[in-house]
Parts: C-alpha cells; sequence; structure tokens
C-alpha cells in the first residue's frame, strides 16, 4: 500500500469545519481512542512532570554495563503524567535504532513464551467484520430489556492485549530511480514475497492471522512502514518471520508480475481520487533536478512497459541491500513484557541485520525556492475534477518546517488560517454563502511535508454563487492572509493553543498498541530521543523569529493558484492532461485584476484573530473519586424510559479522565414516509450543523467534539470529550434544531440542495458505495435508494423544507447514553434540558421506525447494475448470504467461519488468482437478521464481473472442506483465538461507549454480549460448525450477488515518458455535455441477465413478493432458532 499520509503522525497541521472536524474526531474516536485535550488556566509542563515519573522505572546499571557491548542508551522520552508505560531508546551496534514500550499491565498466566514456534492455544485473534453504522447492517443486533445486565457482577471487560511493531525503513519514493517510477512501493510489495529462512510467499501474512492478529505496509516519499500486532504469546515467532523479510527475503522473479498487478490494481482503486490526482499534478511541476517530480504510486506502465524484467530484478535486489540496511531503520515494539525482555528480542532479532555506509539521499541540499517550475507560481491552473466539485486553492512553497517543531510556528498558522469561529475568514464566506468549508495548513505527507520543503495550502471549496463571486473571495482571503502581519503581537493567543496542546498530551487516552507503535516510530527518525513522543504533540516554545519568518512567506505574491471546477472560468479550456493519472486541465497567466487585489488589499473589519475560548476547560474533577470509588456495574444503568425517551448512564471507574460522552439519537417517523422526506432530513441536519458552526467552533479546538448527522429514522448527536461544558454544545444543538427554519429562505435552500446534490452524486460515483447501497436498499424494507434521494432534491421548496423543520421535533422517541465523568443528576439535567426546548410529543404512529428486514428467496439471485463513472474500470462484486435470526451462538459461528477463511481468501483470490486488490469477508447483521459476504473490488479492464462471482462461489464451496480437513489443534488455535479477541482490554473509554451505544440503538441491550460469546465459543465444537454449515450452504442457501460493473477505459495513445502533460484530444464542449447531462439525470439502471429469471431489475417489485422478518431482537439461547424462525414469518 502506498500513502501520502503517515499513519505515525496524530498531529494534523490543517484545520477543518465544524462539521468535518466533528466527523473526523468522532471516526478517530471510533478506530484508534482520540487523545484527550485538557486545558488549565495556567500551562503545565509535561517534561517536568513525566521526567520525573519515568525515573523511578531506569534500567538496573548493571543491565546497562553489561549490554554496552551490543547497545548505546539514549535519552528516555519524556511522556505524559497518565502514560504508565516504561520506554527505553537503544541504538544497537549495527546503527538500528529501537524504541522499546513495555507496558506494566499485569498478563494472564497463559502470556507469553520465548519459544512459540508450534502454535498451541491461547492465542488472541482478529476477526473480520464489518459494522455499518449507517444503517441497519452491523455486526451486533438483539435481546433483553439491559436489567438483568446491569446487576450482573461478571465482566465484560477483558484482560487481553495485542502486542505490536512498527518498523520504518529511511527510504522512499524520492529516492528511487526515475526510469523506474513506483520502485519503492513495488519493493514494499516484493518484499513480503518470502524469505530464504521461510521461502514460502506469503508465509509471514499467514503467521500473523493464523495468531489472531493483522499486518501491513505503506509508502511515503522519504520512509516506508511496516507494522504488525500479534498476540503476546507469539510476538516471539513473528518478530522471526519478519526480520527474515528483511535480512533475505526471496523476490523472485517468477513474483514480480504478479505483484505488479496488485500494484496496478491499487493504482486503479485510487486513480479517480481528485486529490491524489491534485498532488500529481503538483508534482509534474516539480523543476528536473528536484526528486518530487516521480510517479510515486507505479502501475503496468511504469514498472513493466519498456522496463526489462530481469534490469528490475537485479534493481530491486541492489536497491534492497543498499537502502533496507540497519543504519537506515528504526523499529518500535510493544508489549506487556518486562523492558529487559523486550530488549532481548530486538537484539535477537535485529542485532544482526547487516549495516553499510549509503545514506539516504541529503534532501537538505535543495533549495526549496527552486523545488517548483515558474509556471507554478505564476500561472493560474483550471482542473477537471472527477467529483463534482468547485474549490480554490492556494499554494505556498515554505522551507522545511520539521526542524521548527519545537514552536511550531507551521501549527499555529494553520489554526489561525482554518480558523472559523467569529471574525475568520470561513465565517465571513459562510455568511455570504460563498463557501461552506474551508481546510487551511501544511498536510502531515511526504509530497506536502518533507525535508526539502511544506507546502502551505488553503482549500475553499465553493458554492455555485462562492465560484460567480471569486473575486470577492480572492480579497477576502487576501485581507486575511496579510492580517497576521499587522497585528502587533501573536503571542496570547499562540499562548493559548499552548496550553491546550500541552494539557491534551498530559491527560492523553492511551491508545492500543498497534496505534501506538505506528504512530510514535516517525519520531524515531525526526525526533531527538527525549522529543520522540512530545515532538508532534506540543508547542514547547513561542518563538517570533520563526513565526515572523513563515508569515512573510505568506505575506508574498508566490503562490500557485488552482482552480478546480467542472464550470469553467471565463470560456477556459482544458487543453492539457498530465500523464499518469490523465487530469485534465488548463493553465494561463495570472490574470492583472488579481495581482491587483493583492497589491490593493486591506483590512476588512469582519476579519480578526480569534477571541478567548469560553469552551475551555477549567474544572477537572473526577466524580468517581470524589465519590470515594464506589462500586460501578459493568453495563450501562438505565436512568429513565418513558414513551418520549430512555437514558442510559455509566459513571467511569477506569480511564479516570475528565472525558465524557453524550450521544442522542433523535428519531422521527418523517424520515421514512418518502424519499423527499429521506432527503429534506439531511438537509435539515446540514442546515443545523450550518446555525451553530460559528458558535460551536471554539469548542472543538477546545477539545470538544460533536457530529450532527441522519442516520436510518432520525438524526444522531455525538458529543464527546471534557465533560465541563460538554452540556453546552447539547443545548446548541437542540436550540439550532428548534430555531433554524426561521431562518431559512431561497438562497439558502438553492445552496444546500446543490450541496446535497454535489454530495450524493461524489458518493454514487463510487463503486464500493453504490455497490453497498444497492445491497441494503434490497435487503431492508424501507429503505430509499441514494439516486432517487438524488433526484427529487430538486423537487423540494422552501416551504416544504420549513414545514419539515417545524414537524422534526414535534414527534420524536429519544434514546440517549451519557457515560463517563459525570453524575446521574447531571445526566437527568442533560436530557431534561434537551426535552425543554424541544417539547416533543409521543409519536403516534410507529410503523415507520420499526426496522424490518426481508428475507431473501432460497437460491441466488442477482442483481447489476454499471458503475455511473465511465471512467472508472473498477467492479465491485458482493456475495451476501442471508442466515436468518440472530442468536449469539449464530454469530460466535460466523465469525469462527470468517477467521477461517481469512487468509485463505486473500490468499486464493488476490494472491494466485489475482482478481483485485481488496478482497474481504465479514459477518454482517441486518436488524437482528443474520448474513456475511464476500466482496471482490476488481477491474473490468482485467476480468469480468461474471468470472469473479464464479470464483467468489468456487472458494465458497471450499469452505466446508477448509473446515473438515483443519486438524483439531488448528481448529482449537483458532476458537482460542476468538476467545481472546473477545478478552482483548479496552484502552480508552470511547470503545466501550462505542459497544454500547451500539446495544442501544440496535435496542438489543446484551452488555454483556462478548462474555456470553465466550461462554459459547469455550464448547463449541468444529462438528457444530460443519452442521451450521451444511443447513445453510447446502440445503437453505439464501444468497443475493451485488454487481457494479465498471467500465473498459480506452489506453491513453500517449506513450511518451517525459512526464510531462499531454494534449487532450476530446471536445471539451462535448465533456462537458456529458458531465452535465449525467449529474442532470443520474440514474441506475439494473441490467437483465438472458436466460437468468433470478436477476432483480426491480427491486420493489423483488422485495413486494417476499416474506418480511418481524423486529427480530438477538436470542442469547440458540435452542429454539428453528421454530423462532418459521413463528417470525408465519406471523409476518
Amino acid at each position: 500500500m502506498i500513502t501520502f499520509k503517515y499513519s505515525s503522525v496524530e498531529y494534523v497541521r490543517r484545520t477543518t469545519s465544524a462539521a468535518t472536524a466533528a466527523a473526523t474526531a468522532t471516526k478517530a474516536i471510533l478506530r484508534s481512542q482520540r487523545r484527550l485535550r485538557l486545558v488549565f488556566q495556567q500551562l503545565v509542563l509535561p517534561r517536568q512532570l513525566s521526567v520525573k515519573h519515568f525515573q523511578s522505572h531506569n534500567v538496573p546499571q548493571q543491565r546497562l554495563t553489561k549490554m554496552s557491548d551490543q547497545v548505546q542508551y539514549l535519552d528516555i522520552p519524556d511522556k505524559s503524567e497518565t502514560d504508565k508505560k516504561i520506554y527505553k531508546t537503544l541504538l544497537l551496534a549495527n546503527g538500528l535504532k529501537a524504541l522499546i514500550i513495555s507496558d506494566p499491565t499485569p498478563m494472564p498466566h497463559d502470556g507469553f513464551t520465548t519459544s512459540d514456534s508450534s502454535l498451541g492455544s491461547g492465542e488472541s485473534g482478529e476477526v473480520a467484520s464489518s459494522s455499518e453504522s449507517s444503517s441497519g447492517d452491523s455486526t451486533i443486533s438483539s435481546s433483553s430489556d439491559g436489567s438483568k445486565d446491569s446487576e450482573s457482577g461478571d465482566s465484560e471487560e477483558g484482560d487481553e492485549k495485542l502486542a505490536a511493531c512498527a518498523v520504518m525503513v529511511d527510504f522512499g519514493s524520492f529516492a528511487e530511480p526515475r526510469n523506474y517510477q513506483g520502485l519503492a512501493h513495488f519493493l514494499e510489495h516484493m518484499i513480503f514475497m518470502g524469505s530464504k529462512k521461510y521461502p514460502e510467499e506469503n508465509i509471514f501474512d499467514a503467521h500473523i492471522k493464523k495468531c489472531g492478529g493483522f499486518d501491513n505496509a505503506n509508502t511515503d516519499c522519504e520512509d516506508t512502514y511496516f507494522y504488525f500486532e500479534v498476540a503476546e504469546k507469539h510476538l516471539d515467532s513473528s518478530l522471526d518471520y519478519f526480520t527474515a523479510l528483511l535480512k533475505d527475503p526471496l523476490m523472485k522473479q517468477e513474483a514480480m508480475q504478479r505483484e505488479r498487478c496488485a500494484v496496478e490494481s491499487e493504482f486503479q482503486q485510487i486513480v479517480q481520487d481528485d486529490e491524489t490526482r491534485r498532488d500529481q499534478l503538483l508534482a509534474s511541476l516539480a523543476n528536473e533536478e528536484f526528486p518530487h517530480g516521480t510517479f510515486t504510486w507505479g502501475n503496468m506502465k511504469s514498472l513493466k512497459d519498456n522496463v526489462d524484467d530481469d534490469a528490475l530484478y537485479k534493481l530491486l535486489h541492489e536497491i534492497r541491500q543498499d537502502h533496507y540496511a540497519a543504519n537506515r531503520l528504526f523499529v518500535c515494539l510493544q508489549a506487556r513484557l518486562p523492558i529487559e525482555d523486550l530488549e532481548s528480542l530486538v537484539l535477537r532479532y535485529f542485532a544482526d541485520i547487516p549495516k553499510n555506509d549509503i545514506k539516504a539521499p541529503d534532501l537538505t541540499k535543495f533549495d526549496y525556492r527552486q523545488a517548483f517550475r515558474k509556471e507554478f507560481h505564476e500561472k493560474v491552473f483550471f482542473v477537471k475534477p472527477v467529483e463534482n466539485e468547485c474549490k480554490l486553492e492556494l499554494t505556498w512553497v515554505l522551507p522545511a518546517v520539521r526542524p521548527l517543531y519545537r514552536s511550531k510556528p507551521d501549527g499555529f498558522l494553520s489554526y489561525l488560517m482554518g480558523y472559523e469561529g467569529k471574525g475568520s475568514l470561513c465565517a465571513y464566506l459562510r455568511k455570504r454563502l460563498w463557501s461552506l468549508r474551508l481546510i487551511a495548513g501544511i498536510d502531515d505527507n511526504g509530497f506536502d511535508n518533507n525535508s526539502m520543503f511544506a507546502l502551505f495550502n488553503i482549500c475553499i471549496y465553493l458554492t455555485d454563487e462562492g465560484f460567480k463571486h471569486i473575486d470577492e473571495v480572492l480579497a477576502a482571503t487576501f485581507a486575511y492572509a496579510k492580517l497576521f502581519e499587522i497585528c502587533p503581537s501573536l503571542k496570547q493567543v499562540y499562548e493559548e493553543q499552548q496550553s491546550i496542546e500541552a494539557n491534551g498530551f498530559r491527560f492523553q487516552a492511551q491508545r492500543p498498541a498497534f496505534d501506538n507503535v505506528t504512530e510514535v516510530v516517525f519520531g524515531c527518525k525526526y525526533f531527538p530521543p527525549k522529543d520522540i513522543l512530545t515532538g508532534n504533540e506540543l508547542y514547547f516554545e513561542y518563538n517570533e523569529s520563526q513565526l515572523d519568518n513563515l508569515i512573510q512567506h505568506l505575506n508574498k505574491f508566490n503562490f500557485n493558484l488552482m482552480i478546480t471546477s467542472h464550470t469553467k472560468y471565463e470560456g477556459i479550456t482544458y487543453d492539457k492532461q498530465e500523464k499518469w493519472f490523465g487530469t485534465e486541465y488548463c493553465c494561463i497567466d495570472m490574470p492583472d485584476k488579481w495581482k491587483q487585489l493583492w497589491n490593493e488589499s486591506k483590512p476588512i473589519s469582519e476579519l480578526f484573530l480569534p477571541e478567548s475560548n469560553r469552551f475551555v476547560t477549567h474544572d477537572f474533577t473526577l466524580f468517581w473519586h470524589q465519590q470515594g470509588k464506589p462500586d460501578i456495574p459493568t453495563a450501562p444503568k438505565k436512568l429513565l424510559k418513558t414513551d418520549i425517551c430512555e437514558l442510559w448512564f455509566r459513571q467511569d471507574d477506569k480511564f479516570e479522565l475528565p472525558e465524557a460522552f453524550m450521544y442522542f439519537y433523535f428519531i422521527s417517523p418523517l424520515q421514512r414516509q418518502s424519499v423527499k422526506n429521506d432527503a429534506m432530513c439531511t438537509m435539515y441536519e446540514e442546515l443545523v450543523k450550518f446555525h451553530v458552526a460559528e458558535e460551536l467552533y471554539p469548542a472543538l479546538n477546545a477539545g470538544l467534539s460533536y457530529s450532527f448527522n441522519a442516520s436510518e429514522k432520525g438524526i444522531v448527536l455525538k458529543v464527546s470529550g471534557y465533560n465541563e461544558k460538554l452540556h453546552l454544545i447539547v443545548e446548541a444543538i437542540a436550540e439550532g434544531m428548534m430555531t433554524v427554519s426561521s431562518t431559512l429562505n431561497e438562497e439558502m435552500l438553492n445552496t444546500f440542495k446543490k450541496d446535497q446534490r454535489k454530495s450524493l452524486f461524489n458518493t454514487l460515483i463510487k463503486p464500493r458505495a453504490l455497490n453497498k447501497d444497492v445491497r441494503l436498499c434490497v435487503l431492508e424494507q424501507i429503505r430509499w435508494q441514494l439516486v432517487d434521494k438524488y433526484k427529487c432534491l430538486n423537487e423540494i421548496t422552501l416551504e416544504d423544507l420549513r414545514e419539515f423543520a417545524v414537524k422534526f421535533p414535534q414527534q420524536l422517541y429519544i434514546q440517549a447514553l451519557i457515560q463517563g465523568n459525570y453524575t446521574e443528576e447531571s445526566a437527568h439535567n442533560v436530557l431534561n434540558s434537551v426535552l425543554s426546548r424541544l417539547n416533543c410529543q409521543v409519536i403516534k404512529d410507529r410503523h415507520f421506525i420499526e426496522d424490518r428486514t426481508v428475507q431473501l428467496p432460497q437460491g441466488a439471485h442477482y442483481i447489476r447494475c454499471h458503475a455511473l463513472n465511465e471512467s472508472d474500470t473498477n467492479s465491485v462484486v458482493t456475495n451476501f448470504y442471508q442466515i436468518g435470526p440472530n442468536t449469539v451462538r449464530v454469530e460466535s459461528i460466523l465469525h469462527m467461519l470468517m477467521m477461517f477463511v481469512d487468509e485463505p481468501l486473500f490468499d486464493n483470490l488476490r494472491t494466485k488468482e489475482q482478481l483485485g486488490y481488496h478482497v474481504a469477508a465479514a459477518v454482517r447483521t441486518n436488524y437482528g437478521i443474520a448474513g456475511y459476504s464476500i466482496m471482490v473490488n476488481s477491474q473490468e479492464t482485467k476480468t469480468t464481473v461474471e468470472h469473479v462471482e464464479s470464483r467468489i462461489e468456487a472458494f465458497r464451496g471450499k469452505m466446508l472442506q477448509i473446515l473438515q480437513t483443519m486438524s483439531q489443534e488448528d481448529y482449537d488455535h483458532t476458537r482460542d483465538s476468538l476467545i481472546k479477541l473477545n478478552l482483548v482490554t479496552d484502552t480508552a473509554l470511547s470503545t466501550e461507549v462505542h459497544r454500547n451505544w451500539s446495544e442501544i440503538t440496535n435496542e438489543e441491550y446484551l452488555f454483556d454480549r462478548r462474555r456470553r460469546q465466550i461462554d459459547i465459543l469455550r464448547t463449541l465444537a468444529k462438528s457444530e460448525i460443519v452442521d451450521f454449515l451444511l443447513e445453510n450452504e447446502v440445503s437453505n442457501l439464501r444468497k443475493l450477488s451485488v454487481q457494479v460493473i465498471g467500465h473498459q477505459v480506452a489506453e491513453s495513445e500517449d506513450d511518451s515518458d517525459d512526464g510531462e502533460e499531454s494534449g487532450v484530444a476530446s471536445s471539451e464542449e462535448e465533456d462537458e455535455d456529458l458531465f452535465i447531462a449525467l449529474s442532470n439525470s443520474l440514474d441506475v439502471k439494473f441490467l437483465p441477465q438472458e436466460g437468468n429469471a433470478a436477476t432483480i431489475v426491480d427491486i420493489e417489485d423483488f422485495k413486494s413478493h417476499l416474506d418480511v422478518y418481524p423486529k427480530v431482537k438477538t436470542n442469547p439461547d440458540d435452542t429454539t432458532r428453528t421454530s423462532r424462525i418459521e413463528d417470525a414469518l408465519s406471523n409476518a
């Protein structure tokens, strides 16, 4: 995998809109335990605290002396005071640098062993599963009212953790030969193709998955990353397999073609991504002697056409030997082992990696002012996008900013430029409906932020009105950019940010080992040992000269101006085409009127610096401590249940941080009544967010976050962060829900209708998104296709939207969960404040809020359509197999099946058959009805969907054989791995909250679901799974195959190798007409298959002949499953 994002860097220099920031924050919370940001009135210096705290864990001196002939000990990194882990920084004799992290949490009795070459029971595992929270399709289903669970003494919490390792190689795409573009990425793929010690291809990947783990890699511009997580018991053997790949990879010549196909498939999946296309277009403007002009992704053209295989094979091995030397490696290793044992592992497996005298290219020798050719900042670039978007981008080339990490002037300027509160550029543009979203700063990726230069970017997403007023938008942007130069001092604003970041680091939530090592390995190379953990997090010092220097750069009329739009500016013609991605664009001289706007720019009274932040937290009382640390039930407690609402609450007694989560599901009967109402519900939530954006943006900066998004039958509000002022966000949103109707006018209506059309268009042209939408529309009794939602937007009138906005709060059922550092009384107060503002009544007709799933007919049925983007070759085939009403036993069996098939599926369909880069199997539970799916993302230019579907079926036919021929030892191992997975401890409160919220919104209330699964798994025999497969795969097969077919796109006839743009032969007028025609008449037509009566051509007609399951909850017991299925259907 290649990426332009440093997965190891959490610090984000770019700031986004309130809505985007909230969504991003929520996603990060659910994925990788987003760190807390705490604010004190006075700055706390974590360095002073953490050094003192750490000293008590120093390794005894005799140990240092004993190992001194093999390793040198560097400074211990400073850490936060809440971080109990023990750190040690090593420099091996071969030049390799390593950070080892010992988690002092006690291990279970059957934990780590130094010899684990034979796999036994007791490993942790990772299940291939999926949760689709935007619909009823998820991995979690139903049950009782939760009262029994709330009183249960059985803990849902386990005591297992996974070990993790990350290795960063000081070699990336910038160092590859220009005539082998994409070689660094290709090398990353080839490394995994077996080693001299373990010659079987993909044996490392197979071993990791067998041990319940995960592995991956990505290539950036200056570095390449490899990382894995695994059950702690198997860390030793996993390091053995992994380091064998680094020391002696086979990289056989016969494997090259298969991996070139994988690189090509990966390229095809991102070739339509506008952000990636933008980066490559800028790369094409690089000065010839600079390395950033390369095509980093690689594809068949760059790695096969006019490339001699023998020469490529030889070069691969030479590059690996030269650049994968020990002195170019940085390692981060974390586990619940004594620090001495981790050190021994590092020495055992990494100390004998050879070193050499070859250094990475010195990129600091390049003059950043010459990085791009003159047209970069002398021309205006007009770019034709793939998606329906319109944006204005200004990009300055700055000197490299990584050396400035202690003062972070770039991060501070990103905050100022991207601020969206009162007085900001974004607020100014929003008020005029010229823009709804703005991003500013330096992306943390190898192209925008490297050792040569940094690209500071202001990206303004324009509305149609904003495009018409582009001169005024530029004038405001110029005025805001020049504002910072005329301010007498920015120190006060800087110090507030410094305090926020310092206390955020001090009280940060802990991350899982995998997230942690991928995060901090970056610092092993780019920061001194003492600052490895703090370098990306803290504003150490205010440096006025460094800040002024960057401000001076931003105050020069010396930037790249790029306008991306399908609407042409003043008759321009897209007459050029970027070589690798085919991006169509044109460039003209910078207009004199825009130069004049810059030169004559004057301050605007509405634009000023951020004011003092009223959302900054001052009270950090931990209520559980204050109340004497009472025993707290592991499940949330139901504080309130009425016809209008239910309130669940749990006070945190584990993580002991002043944070809380407040989740509300506003369920309304309106949304499902018509596709028009569904569209208006999305517009309504967007308008509420617009209404409160300026007021609530400071909260996002103060360590709080919120999201407010339409869901299946209403709108979900999620608020999280420091608990003291969270209620202010909830109250502001509730107030906005009631008052937004009075703010609406025709201009707002038209702006948001167009914005929603853009959003839906951009979703629908993605084959995987379309595939998912079609699948769920077939399965759910009431669900509107996104394309129908898109088409009805133009019918919505101002009166329609006002009426909807008034009616939505009138009849509601509110599900609420408040969890964390809070009290029962305060939780009641928050809900009461919501109820008093909304003044809602009981829902009278509950038909439209009932979640129902259709029963697929026996046999196989197919639904097929073409991808909507005619330039997209990607095809997606998802075969879904419906099982029936869910039980804990059923879902446990399905998760076991996914673990059995995960590695064979990858090995067969991707590695051997090369059907596509993305292959996945997942458990799916749709409103209490269980099933599973197998998905392959292929390219129509390479294979047909019919062939892909047949190969999925061929593999599914082997699943029973895989299980039947599996040894009892391997079966026990897989079962125990799944048990260990369910016992993995939560590292942050957000994980527990997410799990509890799923139980509440699905009305399942099985808060001890994992414990119930463990009880079943411990006695689950292989024969039971065999019988389950025979029942559902042979005699009761219910299959839906959803096929979105990509397009056969003609290859460009331009085979030039100069890396420059080529001409565009097609008619621009014709291309624009095609886009307009598509956007105005977007439609999904389902394709018949001649002679196949099982092909679906009309979803609603197909569903009208099917039985519908009643509302089903997960049964904790499977003994009555068969009768429940029969009763459910007979009573439907």
